[in-house]
């Protein structure tokens, strides 16, 4: 069996979100004279036959009880077509027209005493118990099931009731109708069971419990503990994420759970609400974010998620132990590419939207590079930010790589974070862009003193190292010239022709000038120039899968990205641009949001030879 059998058996037959008893009060009465119908496969005493496919009812909780029969009513279950035992029970339960039947049939199976009856599932008690101990938390130590986790009870389920489900949660006959939010939850913990012997030694533990139990806790290994949550929560909302991240958000590596304590709110937004919107938990590989998918989606509204979110805030748990080995000094020099957006102490930084990892667990850190790098995160084309980091895991080469990396930032501690927690937690004064609509033909005018350099058509000019501008983007054009009036670029002592341009900028005294100018440039219809750098286009275009996350397939740039336009450009100044970028003559001041990005780019090529190749292959582009 695989070692991560997360959350164990959450859930063995969920459906929709319920917030409460479905129903109130039933009448028993009324509920034996519906019962009938369900006697010829439940028995009398809700029992439950194997030879009608139909398991125990008799001491469930009225709760779950009255949820499954409004899915099978709605067809979140009963509907899937390999799913026969289910089609048998849903024109059963649409015999119950109306919500008051539901509630006197649950009242009635309520006073029901039925045993069920194990088939003698051959499986592994012991390494059952083993894999058992992580589904503790949220079906209890003796399968006694708790509502606060919509998950039901499983002791007294007659073991074959249990294997069947939880092949069914693997094979996607459940828990995948889009509405079953719980069933959802289950399948990924059911598909980390490696095979049917890791699902038959589950089934025959579960099978050892005893219905009603209120004993002692079960006691497990040592090297199979798992931490449950032994504090009651105060924060309602956070009871689900408690089971697996800790009551004080210290997390689980046992149930793949990171720590959340000390991690940014608007980063914990962030994620809850891409979880939730489909942006992370959709691909196929991604088991954990299919297991937390469903658990944001209870998050019905943002004044929830929020609820959450600063109840988070209030956590103090721990960081956990280094797990990782790893050579520390060659992840250090690794690390040098993280630390533009995420800080020399991996303090973060909300402006470059890169979130604090100083804290986070060693294991967790190497998984999520390993996501990133394969493409289960950062391929959405919704997931910007996801898109940003992907390339950056991209460029360590192995796992021995990424260890390294991940052991040095396990060596941060967040006691250097208090110096940095007001610099980190205020955004820096973004360069404004300007939103004021412009004006090309106010913008000609303008234009006159920049035609001595950059032509009268935008083409640029090797000779005055000017580029081309003409068919960039006006938005990016207009930013650029904010960047060079207010400093942000042209001010470094090696920035020669930076420096030439600065004065420039500060001949348009407003926005509405700069909007003007970039404007009228995107009207220019300059021609490309003719190549100049001899490179390898072929390896350059391997290195450019890098860059193609953001300046796009062919170069053409995207706004949503804050990435330029490359297609068109010269080649000697592509090269000269990322010899600024790498050599931290542009990109460094704490301000220029999108050159700090820009810098860890141009550090994965490894020299001149490399850049000339990235030029060579964009030169390519129509």
């Amino acid at each position: 069996m695989r070692n991560h059998f997360i959350s164990g058996i959450i859930i063995l037959v969920l459906g929709t979100v319920f917030s409460a008893d479905v129903f109130a009060e039933g009448d028993t009465e009324r509920g034996e004279a519906k019962y009938k119908v369900c006697i010829a496969c439940h028995g009398e005493n809700g029992g439950g036959r194997k030879i009608t496919n139909a398991p125990r009812i008799a001491g469930q909780q009225s709760w779950y009880l009255a949820r499954q029969l409004k899915n099978f009513k709605n067809g979140i279950r009963g509907s899937h077509y390999d799913d026969i035992t289910g089609m048998q029970m849903r024109p059963m339960a649409m015999s119950l027209v109306t919500d008051q039947d539901v509630e006197d049939v649950v009242a009635y199976i309520g006073t029901l005493n039925g045993r069920g009856t194990h088939s003698g599932v051959n499986g592994d008690i012991q390494a059952g118990k083993s894999a058992y101990a992580l589904c503790i938390s949220c079906h209890g130590a003796n399968g006694e099931g708790n509502k606060a986790l919509n998950a039901p009870i499983i002791a007294g389920l007659p073991d074959w009731y249990v294997e069947r489900q939880l092949n069914n949660f693997k094979r996607g006959i459940r828990g995948v109708n889009a509405k079953d939010i719980f069933g959802q939850q289950m399948r990924p913990m059911a598909m980390t069971l490696a095979d049917k012997d890791a699902v038959r030694n589950v089934t025959a533990y579960v099978a050892s419990l005893k219905a009603g139990s209120i004993s002692k806790p079960v006691t497990v290994e040592a090297s199979t503990v798992v931490t449950t949550v032994q504090t009651p929560v105060s924060e309602p909302l956070y009871a689900p994420c408690a089971s697996c991240h800790g009551s004080e958000g210290e997390g689980s590596q046992k149930l793949g759970a990171p720590r959340l304590a000390g991690q940014h709110a608007w980063y914990l937004k962030r994620q809850l609400r891409n979880w939730r919107d489909g942006i992370r938990g959709t691909h196929v590989e991604d088991i954990y974010g299919m297991q937390m998918r469903p658990m944001a989606m209870t998050l019905v509204n943002d004044t929830a998620l929020n609820k959450v979110v600063a109840f988070i805030g209030t956590l103090q748990g721990t960081p956990s132990k280094s797990t990782i080995k790893g050579n520390t000094g060659t992840g250090k020099a690794s690390y040098a590419t993280c630390i533009a957006c995420h800080g020399a102490n991996g303090e973060g930084n909300k402006a470059l939207n890169a979130p604090k990892i100083a804290g986070l667990p060693d294991w967790y850190v190497a998984r999520q590079l390993h996501s990133f790098k394969k493409g289960i995160r950062g391929t959405h084309k919704q997931d910007v930010f996801g898109m940003q980091m992907r390339p950056m895991a991209m460029a360590l080469a192995n796992d021995e790589t990424i260890n390294n990396v991940a052991a040095y930032v396990a060596t941060f501690t967040e006691k250097l974070l208090s110096v940095t927690k007001e610099a980190t937690e205020s955004s820096p004064t973004e360069p404004s862009t300007v939103s004021i609509k412009g004006s090309a033909d106010n913008g000609k005018s303008l234009y006159a003193v920049c035609v001595s350099c950059h032509g009268a058509d935008g083409s640029g000019n090797k000779a005055l190292n000017a580029p081309r501008i003409s068919g960039q983007m006006e938005w990016y054009v207009a930013r650029q010239l904010v960047s060079f009036k207010s400093g942000l670029r042209g001010t470094h002592e090696e920035d020669i022709y930076g420096q030439q341009m600065r004065p420039m900028s500060m001949t348009l005294t407003n926005k509405q000038s700069i909007a003007d100018v970039a404007a009228y440039v995107s009207t220019l219809k300059g021609s490309v120039s003719e190549t100049t750098i001899q490179g390898d286009a072929s390896a350059g275009k391997a290195s450019y899968a890098v860059c193609a996350s953001c300046h796009g397939a062919n170069g053409e740039g995207s706004k949503e990205l804050n990435a330029p336009k490359i297609a068109g450009q010269q080649d000697w100044y592509v090269v000269r641009q990322l010899k600024n970028f790498k050599k931290r003559i542009r990109g460094t001041d704490p301000n220029d949001i999108y050159g700090l990005q820009m810098i860890p780019m141009a550090m994965t090529l490894a020299d001149d030879t490399a850049i000339n190749n990235v030029a060579a292959y964009i030169s390519t582009f129509k």
